[in-house]
């Protein structure tokens, strides 16, 4: 039993950890708390899982400049010996153009505020897979408004 506790209190602070690093917008610090062989997989539409360092890096460094100031707020964080869920609003402002429905959609200045999910799992004191939901409609409603403007 307190095997499991250990190891749920260093998933915790593997997540505090995590979350720091997206706050501080420190690509390398996210990097490198990921598996080499982690996966990444933002579930919207067209977004495919990408693997490794070098594809994660990619992709994060593209949210980064896509959305500066990018920040999330915990509300309800769930820890487990080899996981960790939470649920967060996403906000940010949008810097750079975002693919929505298979159209570039330029919204620079929009504020986004989302809901946000993020389903991590745990291996070696590492996020092996990283499962990221958004609330999709809200953001591009929000980018739409900001391009109207």
């Amino acid at each position: 039993m307190s095997q499991t506790i250990a190891a749920a209190s260093d998933v915790a602070a593997l997540a505090d950890r995590y979350g720091e690093a997206w706050n501080a917008g420190d690509l390398e610090a996210i990097v490198a708390l990921h598996a080499p062989d982690g996966v990444f997989h933002l579930h919207v539409p067209g977004a495919a899982p990408v693997q490794g360092h070098d594809a994660i890096r990619e992709a994060f460094a593209g949210f980064l400049a896509q959305l500066e100031g990018i920040h999330f707020e915990p509300v309800r964080l769930r820890v487990g010996p080899d996981f960790w869920s939470l649920e967060s609003i996403l906000t940010g402002t949008a810097a750079a153009p975002f693919d929505v429905d298979g159209e570039s959609l330029d919204a620079p200045g929009a504020r986004i505020e989302v809901d946000f999910v993020d389903v991590i799992a745990v291996a070696g004191g590492l996020v092996a897979r990283k499962d990221s939901y958004l609330d999709a409609l809200a953001f591009q409603a929000q980018l739409q408004a900001g391009a109207a403007s």
